[in-house]
């Protein structure tokens, strides 16, 4: 009883733990010893209404973020994941779908999640991303193998925001700022599996407070390729080559 509880636990911090590398490689976080900066990522999107004003925010304050988008939702809004390229940031696979029934798939399944995403972010804007982020920061064997397979490197965080869920902007930053130190990659979103109508409120109100709270404990924030120190694609940035793709184009790639 008590080896089967063990074994138990063992699985469960392999799928759920954003440390873990039971299940194959990741990296969660950046190398400490660097200069003390930190990497703000966002997943879930691109949204209508979130992304633009994330985007809005982040030239204000003048950093630079990662945005692991779900190739779905880049097929809807082309002209956003291009303005996130445009606009100096990175881009990253957070799979096609986002289901929460993919922790059930195979490698198989894992391979086209991926390589379909790569296909319409190549397709929107003249990149394939080198990274991976699992949706809802659920791992298991099958996505490592897939992940190896497509040459990715699978990416999680050292903090998350947790802001996917009914949060406020205290709850945010009090997620973030306190516990967050030089390399942590932290996760927030800027859009949503379930509805383009998600609040977004919180996530907005609490990113100014976010960047000035770590800037004032010393933390600069940081493009992720450079707090990890690897390259971000596996083919050069041509936003202004890639095709114009209509929506439906570019989701029925």
């Amino acid at each position: 009883m008590a080896a089967a509880t063990a074994a138990g636990g063992l699985v469960g911090h392999g799928i759920f733990a954003s440390r873990s590398r039971l299940w194959g490689p990741l990296v969660w976080r950046g190398d400490a010893s660097l200069p003390a900066r930190v990497a703000l990522t966002f997943d879930d999107g691109p949204h209508p209404e979130a992304t633009p004003r994330t985007l809005d925010l982040l030239a204000k304050y003048g950093v630079r973020a990662t945005f692991f988008v779900i190739g779905a939702q880049a097929g809807k809004w082309p002209e956003l994941v291009r303005r996130i390229v445009s606009e100096g940031h990175l881009l990253g696979n957070h799979s096609f779908s986002h289901t929460r029934w993919g922790g059930f798939g195979f490698t198989a399944y894992w391979s086209r999640e991926i390589e379909r995403t790569s296909r319409v972010i190549d397709e929107i804007a003249g990149v394939r991303p080198a990274w991976f982020r699992p949706p809802f920061g659920v791992k298991q064997w099958h996505m490592h193998r897939a992940v190896r397979r497509a040459g990715n490197t699978m990416i999680t965080f050292t903090g998350r925001a947790l802001d996917g869920l009914a949060t406020t902007p205290e709850r945010i930053v009090a997620r973030l700022v306190p516990g967050a130190a030089a390399g942590s990659i932290l996760a927030l979103h800027d859009g949503s599996v379930s509805t383009v109508d998600r609040p977004v409120k919180p996530t907005i109100e609490a990113l100014p407070r976010v960047i000035e709270g770590l800037r004032a404990r010393g933390l600069a924030i940081a493009p992720l390729d450079e707090l990890i120190e690897a390259a971000p694609y596996a083919s050069p940035v041509s936003v202004e080559a890639a095709p114009a793709q209509t929506r439906a184009g570019a989701l029925n790639s």
